[in-house]
């Protein structure tokens, strides 16, 4: 079984290595970006998709790092209180 995951795991692996292998190789233009008035020098359209996509998943990645802190804070300070809610032994 853990053969068969794994089969499967390198088979996906290689498939999305081809599709963006195909979507590279299908994205070499040359494109200028302009952001506010700041313009990129001229670089291939799946570089800078590809840029995009990493800076995308970097910042859900900060995003989603920031709640689970402020998750547990909150885990944290209700367990606190719940130990002091409860009757202490010997009373």
């Amino acid at each position: 079984m853990a053969n068969l995951k794994r089969l499967l795991l390198l088979a996906i692996l290689l498939l999305l290595g081809i599709a963006v292998l195909i979507f590279v190789l299908q994205n070499r233009q040359p494109a200028h970006l302009v952001l506010l008035g700041w313009t990129t020098s001229e670089l291939p359209v799946a570089v800078l998709l590809s840029a995009s996509f990493i800076l995308g998943v970097l910042l859900s990645l900060l995003g989603s790092l920031w709640l689970i802190g402020r998750l547990r804070l909150r885990i944290s300070r209700q367990q606190r209180e719940l130990m002091n809610l409860r009757p202490r032994d010997g009373n």
